[in-house]
């Protein structure tokens, strides 16, 4: 049974129909041309986004965010082989956005105490519902917990699949 995962099963599907099966790559690669291809076609996208935004054209707006998806999730984990890693992967970015969330008074004030040393400016928090936001002042950026971790995104490659990129 094939893999299916929304936005890449759909763009995979597309360059079938369109003769770029060879973009539907299933291995992690890296070919220089097509890396520039994607990230000239997300450059074009994201201009596009910036038009709208200045043009309040949210028709627009949602054009851009559409194209952009499928441009980042289509043919970049296609032309890069990462398919079959997107779905963990973004888990794992997603818990690991969360951990910028204090679950406690305690681990808020440390954050804050942390966060306002290494900023060389205030920060503060805020209760949200049951749990702590730390923010800095200036610009309410949210600022990452103590328990903040870094996602783990090698854990989703082999060694062997590491080792051919180079």
């Amino acid at each position: 049974m094939e893999n299916t995962i929304p936005f890449i099963s759909e763009v995979e599907e597309f360059n079938k129909v369109m003769g770029k099966g060879w973009q539907n790559r299933t291995t992690p690669t890296i070919d220089s041309k097509d890396a520039q291809f994607v990230i000239d076609f997300i450059s074009e996208e994201l201009d596009e986004l910036k038009v709208a935004v200045k043009e309040k054209n949210i028709v627009e707006v949602l054009d851009a965010l559409l194209d952009i998806t499928y441009v980042c999730l289509g043919n970049g984990a296609l032309i890069f082989g990462l398919k079959d890693k997107i779905e963990a992967g973004y888990a794992e970015v997603q818990a690991s956005n969360m951990s910028k969330i204090c679950s406690a008074l305690g681990e808020a004030e440390q954050t804050v105490k942390l966060r306002s040393e290494q900023q060389g400016e205030p920060c503060h928090y805020e209760k949200v519902g049951d749990v702590y936001i730390v923010y800095r002042s200036r610009d309410l950026k949210v600022m990452k917990s103590i328990n903040y971790f870094k996602p783990n995104l090698n854990q989703f490659f082999t060694d062997e699949e590491l080792s051919n990129l180079t």
